[in-house]
Order: structure tokens, then C-alpha cells, then sequence
């Protein structure tokens, strides 16, 4: 009995792992860290976008490409693992920053992922995701901290963010 909840527990930790690197992957918009995320038979419903995990990648990525910062966090994990497949129900948050005719806005939305998940050869993928958007709030910036930001380090939407290189994290 010891046993089936540790393994379950480790299941759960891994398909909760996958949520994280997912949110990564969009934030970095790193296409490559997003594909292991899906099986390649997958599928994904945003509302907005309906198709296969490969068409969903393909699309997410230049969909967030055109917005200046994004930030996702996720939590309220619930996951129902039985044998190699899983269901699962969590939050998130997003947190956008793009411009509309040249003013930059901030959004705030949240909402839950749906999701079907599989083990193969001992690895969890999503198998299917839908996203539900719950509220959204859009505000006009009025003062953009990032002008005059002084010694703060900026995160950056590609592979040179710091993320990439953590044993080198404080070493400058």
C-alpha cells in the first residue's frame, strides 16, 4: 500500500513538473522545451486555437512572440493518476504585457487547464489539454518600470535568459 502511494505521489509530481516546464517553455518562448511537453498525437483546445499538439506549438509561439513579456504561474494541482494515464485540473495565471496602437497594456487573466495525460516507456505527456479562461482584466501602463530599471536584471524571452545557465547563476 506504502508502495502504490509513492508511486502515485511520483506520478503526480512529474505530471505537475510538465505544467511548470509548459509555462517555461511559453514565457522563454522555447519551441523546443514546448514539444516535450505533448505527445506528438496530442491535441490542445484554447477556444482560440483547436488542433494537434504540434499545430498548438506552432501557434502558441507566434502568438506570444508579438507580446513584450508574459509571465504564467499554476497552481491548485488536482490529479487523478490511474495506471499510465492521468486527468488532471489546475489554475493559472497569466500575466501579459503588449502593446495596442502603441500603448502598452497589462493583462491579468485566469483560468483552469483540462488535461489528459500519458505515461510512454515511463514518461508523462499531456495527451490532451483544454484551457478555460475564468476573468481577464486589461489596464493601460502609466508608468513602465522597465525604462528606468536601474541595476535590475531583465528577463528575456529567448535561450539567453539566465535560466539557461544556472551553475553559472552569480558569476559575472
Amino acid at each position: 500500500m506504502a508502495n502504490e502511494r509513492m508511486e502515485v505521489f511520483l506520478d503526480r509530481q512529474d505530471i505537475m513538473d510538465l505544467s511548470w516546464t509548459y509555462s517555461r517553455a511559453c514565457d522563454r518562448l522555447d519551441r523546443e522545451l514546448l514539444e516535450t511537453v505533448y505527445w506528438p498525437d496530442g491535441t490542445d483546445d484554447h477556444g482560440i486555437f483547436k488542433g494537434s499538439a504540434p499545430e498548438y506549438v506552432d501557434w502558441v509561439m507566434g502568438f506570444l512572440k508579438g507580446w513584450t513579456s508574459t509571465h504564467h504561474t499554476n497552481s491548485n494541482f488536482l490529479i487523478d493518476v490511474d495506471g499510465d494515464t492521468a486527468t488532471g485540473e489546475l489554475h493559472w495565471t497569466g500575466y501579459y504585457r503588449y502593446d495596442v496602437d502603441g500603448q502598452p497594456m497589462d493583462q491579468l487573466s485566469a483560468g483552469r487547464y483540462l488535461d489528459k495525460y500519458e505515461r510512454r516507456g515511463g514518461e508523462w505527456r499531456i495527451l490532451h489539454r483544454t484551457c478555460t479562461s475564468e476573468w481577464t482584466r486589461v489596464t493601460p501602463v502609466e508608468t513602465d518600470w522597465r525604462a528606468n530599471s536601474g541595476p535590475a536584471i531583465i528577463g528575456v524571452r529567448n535561450k539567453s535568459d539566465l535560466v539557461y545557465d544556472l551553475a553559472n547563476i552569480g558569476i559575472r
